[in-house]
């Protein structure tokens, strides 16, 4: 049983106690709960960076002068701790904890929220690293439940320059709910319909933060970011004003995309199409796309896919036609490039598009 001497107070309304306790310790007791879209989807953490994890160990066993703000911990199970408190003075007293239950359960009785890659290495369970027994400051909540612990880890996290930012976009899109960020985050709705539609082409190719899936390599900010350059200035798509409609129209522009550069899918490393400034460009060359192919009365991948082909053929590969363009300004050069290429036609009423797209199964 550690006995730990701790403040215990209320902060923003969650119950804490703060003290200072061998980091070996605080390591042995806790684990992390890595999100894994596919094996742990109710977990909380981002994936580990080794080289980091390392080089937090390094730090603390090395430093003969050095500081850490303090780790934060929560405890999912009441039963793993109790607070003495002190006779004579409010708010101070002992914290034990049941290191046994902690360190051998499989269930994570208590989680890291903030701190994982300072604590990773500090037990001495991984071989090549002894344990760590210098004090470090630690806070310790309890009775929040899994959403609450979310809200702190992302508000902890938001202003961190290094937090992975999909990682915070799955994170404020599980707080939010499907039905709320369909009105109040448009673009990042339709992003993640995008990554989890097994009818989409980039089905299982975007990365959603925590532990990287194989094959999953365009982040969900950048497609997010992507999606609100298609809608950044007013076309038929903007006009068609249901965020159902517009994910079917979204869906059936990149299989045409798909179609049309097959091998940025097979071999994406070797091709700018699915990568930053590539992909932001593909996504304001949709936007053109889209807004000709509803312009003749048309909506499917086919419509859309002859749209694209009917300009010039361009070398999408890193060595090709858009080698050096980089940012926003690189992919609104390569959109002004393919779409100056395109062929033009006549168009119809959104309203009868939309008629027409609603009712096709």
């Amino acid at each position: 049983m550690l006995k730990i001497p701790v403040i215990h107070g209320t902060v923003l309304g969650v119950n804490v106690y703060r003290g200072f306790a061998p980091l070996g310790d605080l390591s042995r007791i806790s684990k992390p709960d890595v999100y894994d879209a596919i094996s742990n989807p109710k977990g909380t953490q981002r994936d580990l960076s080794p080289k980091h994890a390392k080089e937090a160990y390094e730090y603390v066993r090395n430093s003969e002068f050095g500081y850490w703000p303090e780790l934060f911990l929560c405890a999912r199970d009441p039963k793993v701790m109790k607070f003495r408190g002190a006779k004579k003075t409010k708010g101070f007293g002992i914290l034990e904890i049941n290191d046994q239950l902690a360190s051998k359960s499989k269930k994570i009785i208590i989680s890291r929220v903030d701190g994982n890659h300072r604590l990773y290495y500090g037990d001495g369970s991984v071989e090549g690293f002894s344990p760590i027994e210098k004090l470090v400051s630690f806070c310790i909540a309890d009775n929040i439940d899994l959403i609450k612990e979310l809200v702190i880890f992302r508000d902890i996290n938001n202003n961190q320059k290094a937090m992975n930012t999909s990682h915070l976009d799955k994170i404020d899109a599980r707080l939010a709910g499907q039905e709320s960020i369909r009105t109040r985050a448009p673009a990042l709705y339709l992003a993640e319909r995008l990554a989890n539609d097994s009818e989409s082409a980039l089905f299982k190719i975007v990365y959603e933060g925590g532990k990287r899936p194989a094959g999953a390599f365009i982040p969900l900010r950048g497609l997010k970011t992507g999606i609100e350059y298609m809608f950044s200035r007013p076309t038929k798509l903007n006009a068609l004003n249901d965020i159902e409609a517009q994910y079917k129209i979204i869906r059936n522009y990149f299989a045409a995309l798909l179609k049309y550069e097959p091998d940025a899918w097979a071999y994406p490393q070797k091709f700018l199409l699915l990568r930053g400034a590539g992909l932001w460009g593909a996504c304001f060359i949709g936007a053109e796309v889209i807004d000709r192919t509803l312009g003749q009365g048309k909506y499917k991948t086919e419509d859309m896919l002859k749209v694209l082909k009917s300009g010039r053929k361009w070398d999408w590969s890193t060595g090709g036609s858009f080698k050096g363009l980089s940012g926003r300004g690189g992919a609104v050069r390569i959109r002004d490039l393919v779409v100056g290429e395109f062929a033009d036609d006549a168009g119809v009423s959104v309203r009868t598009l939309f008629q027409k797209i609603m009712s096709d199964s």
